[in-house]
């Protein structure tokens, strides 16, 4: 079988890891591999080696001049070129940082709407590609929307995919009127999209209905993969009791990790001992405020940025990991529908999971309902939640168990691959 997908961002496991298409496509049996990228930087990953490159820079030069945007690149050892163009767009990257918020993303759709593709070049790799169906990884962007209705126009094969964002519903929250145009020229871009494909996966329930109810298309929950292991099941709790987050600050998560620590502190001093440790694990900047926030020493620890490697070993040591998101109202909103790939980090952990998040985030709400993570969805809980820990921390061992039995039973790497499999033989059929 012949994949041809449709990615956003670059396929680069050393800059971005655990992403979805490597999460369920590596080492996949009988099943061929060509990505088109909707960025200039070089790809790094074992699952694909034909690529169709086509960078922001040059859809913008192609509005004035008569280079098209997009190449072919063959992965197979880095060339000698890979570190300078991957330097080149890492400044290209830091350019983009200065120029954020919602009326450069208002101009960088407008690049990506009038912009000219290399179109004979695009059509020569889908032809010697072939593919038996299209796989894109949805983003909720003019820049995708046209990509994927340009590759509809090459070819026959049909086209599933997947969304991990709400993109789409209106049930969010800014005072920024670009923000509401963007909002309904991307909403109206995808419904006429989303009608066209022959299968739409999420990981929220919320976001498939409303997807089913504006376009009929059909939806599928479709859950990342890991793999289990019942030896690293975790049979004993530290003293003091060690609960650790690795990941980003962004979305005001930070102010999250704050409420945990606040409670932290507050039982920690009741007790007359300490009880627990928060550790943060994050290569974010942190600033003056979080540092005082978090970084006490004693009740809340910052360590800065660890490798992948080294997370899952310091995950095997300790006896909670967070899974948390925001709770003020724009973000919240903005992340509701998200499933990210640390909670399939924090199921094969071996350890007990906390979820701390507005009620109606997806993964929370799937935590919750498989009964796999000790919740909390306010300040209130939080204290509650971790002084009953306190005093029973039995109830650790008793949630790594419970973790552990919904990662085998959901999530196991063979039983995704072959459902994902199954999807597009149906599909293609």
């Amino acid at each position: 079988m012949r994949v041809l997908l449709l990615l956003s961002e670059s396929w680069n496991d050393v800059e971005f890891p655990n992403n979805n298409m490597t999460n369920w496509f590596q080492n996949i049996e009988d099943v061929e591999i060509w990505t088109i990228s909707g960025s200039a930087q070089l790809p790094n990953n074992e699952c694909c080696k034909e690529y169709f490159l086509i960078g922001e820079m040059d859809m913008l030069k192609s509005i004035y001049n008569k280079k098209r945007a997009g190449k072919r690149f063959i992965l197979e050892k880095k060339p000698q070129s890979y570190e300078k163009q991957n330097c080149e767009f890492t400044k290209q990257k830091k350019v983009k940082r200065l120029f954020s918020g919602e009326l450069a993303y208002l101009a960088r759709d407008i690049v990506w709407r009038v912009g000219k593709y290399n179109l004979d070049a695009m059509k020569k790799f889908i032809d010697d590609c072939n593919p038996d169906i299209v796989f894109s990884q949805r983003r909720g962007s003019i820049k995708m929307c046209r990509l994927e209705q340009t590759i509809m126009g090459m070819t026959s094969a049909p086209m599933i995919a997947y969304t991990g964002d709400d993109e789409y519903s209106l049930h969010q929250f800014s005072l920024s009127p670009i923000f509401w145009m963007r909002r309904i020229w991307v909403r109206k871009w995808l419904r006429n999209t989303v009608k066209k494909y022959s299968l739409l996966y999420s990981q929220s329930e919320r976001q498939m209905k409303e997807y089913k109810k504006d376009t009929q298309v059909k939806t599928k929950f479709l859950v990342k993969c890991g793999s289990f292991d019942k030896s690293k099941i975790h049979t004993s709790v530290g003293n003091p009791i060690q609960i650790v987050y690795a990941g980003k600050l962004y979305c005001n998560r930070w102010k999250t990790l704050r409420m945990i620590s606040k409670a932290i502190v507050k039982i920690n001093e009741e007790s007359h001992k300490q009880i627990f440790c928060l550790n943060i694990y994050t290569a974010d900047t942190i600033s003056k405020k979080m540092n005082e926030a978090l970084n006490d020493g004693i009740n809340s620890v910052i360590h800065g940025a660890v490798s992948a490697e080294e997370v899952i070993r310091i995950y095997n040591k300790s006896d909670i990991v967070l899974h948390v998101e925001s709770f003020d109202l724009h973000n919240r909103l903005l992340t509701q529908d998200s499933f990210s790939t640390k909670v399939i980090d924090c199921l094969s952990s071996g350890a007990a999971i906390m979820a701390v998040c507005w009620e109606k985030h997806a993964a929370f709400q799937y935590l919750k309902k498989q009964d796999a993570a000790i919740t909390a969805s306010s300040t209130e809980e939080i204290y509650n939640k971790l002084l009953n820990i306190s005093k029973n921390p039995l109830l650790i061992e008793e949630y790594a168990e419970k973790a552990y039995d919904c990662g085998l039973h959901n999530h196991q790497r063979t039983i995704i691959q072959k459902q994902l499999k199954d999807d597009m033989g149906r599909v293609i059929r």
